[in-house]
């Protein structure tokens, strides 16, 4: 894979831009300090090659009755066509919003919506009922929270803004039509006004209040841009934290720990395998080895930690990958 190099226009757009994805070309270029045409000509380089991969809305799931299950998978003997025919077949899944390859202990990750854990049984053995018998290895963990911070590594800014999910939610009931433009956001973020109203038979500015009326409630949490690290040569990495006595007030202190660090993007609760994780972007492994050094000096509570590193994304990141 051939690097890319960013120059300081490009970093400004991919610092704006995520979790404001729908940000009009005129304000980002308020923002980088450069002309719309300009700024429109490197958006569309940065797409061409494949830095952004997609936008993406933001959902949360536990607000519409859904919850995220991660599954872990390490295969053993699987041919190569079949593993083919699995990315294939997860990307085509209704019900699977992540489906990544991985460097490490598994293989693979992919992430499961279901509205119960006997739901997500169910889904589970669908999607795996051509492939279980070549599963060596399984983890399962159910996302509880998480705090995704700005890509620090793109600015000198150091700032405050993060998506967060957490607490026990109100559940809302959604219409065919709110759940249309989840649906549309979901794959595309910076679909028009005009686009969705045409999808949903609205009118642009009632598609605008059921937009404005979704951010409200939570529903929606912002708005990404998928970005593709590998190819800008960075490492990304999931690490998986094992504590010691951990309470309510040391998991903040934790959080807050990670959220300062320049490499760390996410911090994630989840229930199984670990007691918390963190994504990171790093150049090298020597530098990461240093990051969980330092991490491990300011928190002795963490007794060990195990990683992965993302291979690729197959199709951009889906937060609500139903067909309405």
């Amino acid at each position: 894979m051939e690097e890319i190099t960013l120059d300081e226009t490009d970093k400004k757009i991919l610092f704006n831009l995520d979790f404001h994805s729908r940000m009009p070309l005129s304000l980002l270029s308020k923002k980088a300090g450069k002309s719309m045409q300009v700024l429109k000509y490197h958006l569309e380089k940065l797409q061409k090659e494949k830095v952004i991969e997609g936008f993406y809305a933001d959902i949360n799931a536990s607000k519409i009755g859904y919850n995220i299950y991660l599954v872990y998978l390490k295969f053993g003997n699987m041919p190569e066509e079949k593993s083919k025919q699995f990315i294939k077949h997860l990307s085509e899944h209704e019900s699977v919003g992540v489906n990544v390859g991985i460097n490490g202990e598994f293989d693979h990750c992919t992430g499961i919506w279901a509205e119960s854990v006997l739901s997500f049984e169910a889904k589970y053995r669908d999607i795996m009922k051509s492939y279980a018998k070549y599963v060596r290895k399984r983890v399962i963990m159910i996302e509880t929270r998480f705090h995704y911070f700005k890509p620090k590594l793109f600015s000198k800014e150091k700032p405050e803004d993060e998506i967060v999910m957490e607490g026990e939610p109100k559940i809302l009931k959604l219409d065919k039509t709110d759940k249309k433009i989840l649906e549309i956001l979901s794959s595309d973020a910076r679909k028009s006004l005009l686009d969705i109203s045409e999808a949903t038979e609205l009118t642009p500015n009632a598609v605008k209040n059921r937009i404005k009326i979704l951010e409200k409630e939570k529903i929606i949490l912002g708005y990404r841009v998928m970005i593709n690290y590998p190819i800008l040569g960075y490492l990304h990495y999931r690490v998986f934290l094992q504590m010691e006595n951990l309470t309510e007030e040391k998991e903040k202190e934790l959080t807050r720990l990670l959220k300062n660090l320049d490499p760390v993007i996410s911090v994630t609760k989840t229930i199984g395998f670990c007691d918390l994780e963190f994504r990171c972007i790093i150049k090298d492994v020597d530098e990461f080895y240093n990051l969980m050094s330092e991490i491990r000096k300011n928190f002795p509570e963490i007794i060990s930690y195990d990683s992965i590193i993302y291979h690729k994304f197959y199709e951009a990141l889906n937060y609500y990958p139903f067909k309405e």
